[in-house]
């Protein structure tokens, strides 16, 4: 899950800002090589902090975040979001097996072709596996970030890829 920290200072950010919006991201993450410092474009009294966190329910790490960026000297406002993809450093890369690959190959085609969603049985039958396997994979693409779906409600999974990552259905 993607965090993104704002604050609002009193000054114009300098070195030791960046150093401590660092080590305060550093210090939540899951995936140190996640953490980006920046300032935007068009605030120059602003410093944003993007990093990932392990799925949680952003209620309860909202208190944990906010303590520790609370260290940021010339602090004057803080702005926490929770985006579905970085705004300010790189594009994560989507890595996924072979057999990843053709579930959501199979979830692009189906939904291209039927105007939904396919179900988790749509996808047994097609693949030729039991139900709890079907899950399993999706609630894997899921925590990988390659799909969101709403659980418990049929037919709501949706893509988080572009066509041109998606490998061909074999």
């Amino acid at each position: 899950m993607y965090v993104q920290v704002e604050i609002a200072l009193d000054v114009e950010p300098t070195s030791a800002h960046f150093k401590a919006m660092r080590a305060a991201a550093l210090s939540q993450t899951n995936d140190r090589n996640s953490v980006y410092t920046a300032v935007p474009e068009d605030c120059d009294k602003v410093i944003v902090a993007e990093f990932t966190i392990k799925k949680a329910r952003q209620i309860d790490v909202v208190d944990k975040i906010a303590k520790s960026f609370h260290f940021v000297e010339n602090y004057q406002d803080l702005t926490i979001r929770f985006p579905k993809l970085p705004t300010y450093g790189p594009m994560p890369v989507k890595r996924f097996t072979p057999k990843q690959g053709q579930y959501l190959a199979y979830i692009y085609y189906y939904t291209k072709l039927n105007g939904r969603a396919p179900a988790e049985r749509d996808m047994q039958n097609y693949f030729g596996v039991t139900p709890p396997t079907v899950h399993k994979m999706v609630l894997e693409l899921e925590k990988q970030g390659l799909i969101e779906r709403i659980p418990g409600q049929a037919r709501s999974i949706k893509l988080l890829l572009s066509r041109s990552d998606i490998p061909d259905l074999a």
